[in-house]
């Protein structure tokens, strides 16, 4: 391999390592198996065609242009060795002392640029054991829950028909099983956290790799690099992914592997973020996991996404929350893995999994979610004004409300009613789902009066747009009634709950559970005009 080819498949691999693609990924894109990939990127020169695929697979559109004239250079060098380096162009008049300066400033680049290229192979690599270590450690949740389930049921047996010595025995087990998945749980979290720190860091490497190629390019002009080329850098191996009662024992050796995985990753996570800001990664308060997010089925880890997709979506038309959660959880970890964390299949993944943490009775880890899923979409594309985005905030602020913090949630809706009709209008559903919620949580933070207000001009708009009968206007008009009561007019929401009585009896029948609920609440608010 000659040294220009060399820098040719050292610049190529560059790009593909910044776009996060893998090979069997580029490889549909550009028209070439993987292993011709892999062995032009090794360091056989590639065609002209390959080059432009490449750049064009793996470069923002605003670096391309730049990027691919760089990449044709090289090629050029590659296909036609020049037999004398060309001069460096210097910015001053080119005396000895002048290029000894211009090379040892270059070399000082070149040697940050390759720690640099160091540091992102060794934090991908980290983020990748991470990420792999959380799909069997789900797969241990899950089986540690069937058998704890297993466990619990000989142990109930024995207490009604052999008490004694196995009796002890049977609880023992479950104890211990309760606690490998206690630890399981535990390094799950860890796992999680460690791929979220890496690729922090990794964003981080890359703008400053992107700085230090730049400033490459400046010091070199139009002249060759005076060293042959960046060292190679080999990729670091992939990390890992009995009576005595053997399953517990295999168990406990997985545990401890996994244990050590993870602290290898930390201490790498640790070493590469001292080195670029002085300081250790810090790591966050511990925070509960989301119960079911361990995979529902001892084969779900061998699934396709394709596969995992469809069973999350059937348990989701058939309304088994606790199901569908865990497999959109399974799900997001396959397609951050595959995709990364912001890509937008994974935020929509992502999305549909904090609403059903939520529905299956975890408000308070839906919210945290959400929150997560909002600050990505806004670092993405999909940015704060995008609808995704406000529909999402919604949510986040719902699940803060239903969670015990109406004042926040209140304040949150405040901020994105104006947001939504800035940029969807008044008359979008979206707006109108928000103004909703807005009075909703005005009226449980203890403001009935403000909430009543804020029913009022919905439901003129919410008439306006939707009728006077539609379910959403019943709704609003309802609520508006009762913090009418409450802000202390119980004589006109009497007077309001019998208009609403009467559109339902209309809308659903006289025996529909709304049409009844809305009667009782007449006849309190009856009751209290008139004194009684």
């Amino acid at each position: 391999m000659n040294t220009h080819a060399g820098l040719l498949a050292e610049f190529l691999r560059l790009q593909v390592d910044n776009s996060g693609k893998t090979l069997a990924v580029l490889s549909k894109q550009v028209g070439y198996s993987t292993s011709q990939i892999s062995t032009y990127l090794s360091g056989r020169i590639p065609p002209h065609d390959l080059i432009i695929s490449l750049i064009a697979a793996t470069v923002p559109a605003v670096l391309r242009e730049r990027r691919e004239a760089e990449a044709i250079r090289l090629l050029r060098d590659a296909q036609h060795p020049p037999r004398t380096p060309a001069k460096l162009v210097l910015p001053a008049r080119g005396s000895v002392v002048s290029l000894a300066q211009a090379q040892a400033e270059q070399l000082q680049v070149y040697e940050r640029l390759t720690r640099a290229l160091e540091q992102d192979r060794e934090l991908r690599q980290a983020a990748e054991n991470s990420a792999r270590l959380v799909w069997v450690l789900l797969a241990m949740v899950n089986t540690l829950e069937d058998r704890l389930r297993q466990l619990a049921r000989e142990r109930d047996q024995l207490a009604v028909d052999v008490p004694g010595g196995e009796l002890e025995a049977a609880r023992q087990r479950v104890g211990r099983a309760e606690g490998q998945k206690a630890t399981a749980e535990s390094e799950l979290a860890r796992a999680r956290e460690k791929q979220r720190q890496a690729e922090e860091l990794a964003d981080r490497l890359r703008q400053e790799i992107e700085a230090l190629t730049d400033e490459l390019d400046r010091l070199r002009g139009d002249g060759p690099s005076p060293h042959d080329h960046l060292s190679t850098l080999a990729a670091a191996p992939p990390g890992p992914g009995k009576e005595r009662d053997a399953a517990a024992d295999d168990i406990d050796a997985a545990l401890a592997r996994a244990t050590a995985v993870n602290d290898q990753d930390a201490d790498t996570i640790d070493r590469i973020s001292t080195e670029i800001t002085g300081n250790p990664v810090a790591d966050p308060p511990a925070q509960p996991l989301v119960p079911d997010n361990p995979l529902s089925n001892p084969d779900t880890a061998n699934k396709t996404a394709a596969q995992l997709q469809e069973d999350a979506e059937a348990a989701a038309r058939r309304g088994d929350a606790l199901e569908a959660a865990r497999l959109y959880g399974a799900l997001v970890a396959r397609s951050a893995a595959y995709f990364g964390p912001h890509h937008q299949d994974t935020l929509l993944i992502r999305s549909h999994h904090a609403y059903w943490v939520d529905e299956a009775g975890d408000p308070a880890t839906a919210r945290d979610l959400y929150a997560d899923i909002v600050a990505d979409q806004n670092r993405a594309p999909v940015h704060g004004d995008h609808e995704k985005t406000l529909i999402n905030r919604q949510n986040h602020a719902y699940c803060t409300g239903k969670a015990g913090d109406p004042a926040t949630a209140r304040d949150l809706y405040a901020d994105i009613v104006t947001d939504s009709l800035r940029v969807l209008g008044p008359d979008h559903k979206t707006t109108l789902a928000s103004r909703h919620d807005h009075a909703h949580f005005t009226g449980k933070a203890g403001d009935p009066a403000a909430a009543r207000d804020l029913y009022a001009t919905l439901i003129t708009d919410r008439i306006r747009v939707l009728g006077f009968h539609h379910e959403s206007t019943l709704i609003s008009r309802n609520n508006h009634a009762s913090c009418t009561g409450q802000a202390g007019a119980p004589a006109t929401a009497r007077d309001l709950y019998a208009d609403i009585v009467a559109a339902y009896t209309h809308v659903l029948g006289p025996d529909h559970e709304k049409t009844v609920t809305s009667r009782e609440q007449f006849d309190r608010w009856a009751k209290e005009a008139a004194g009684v």
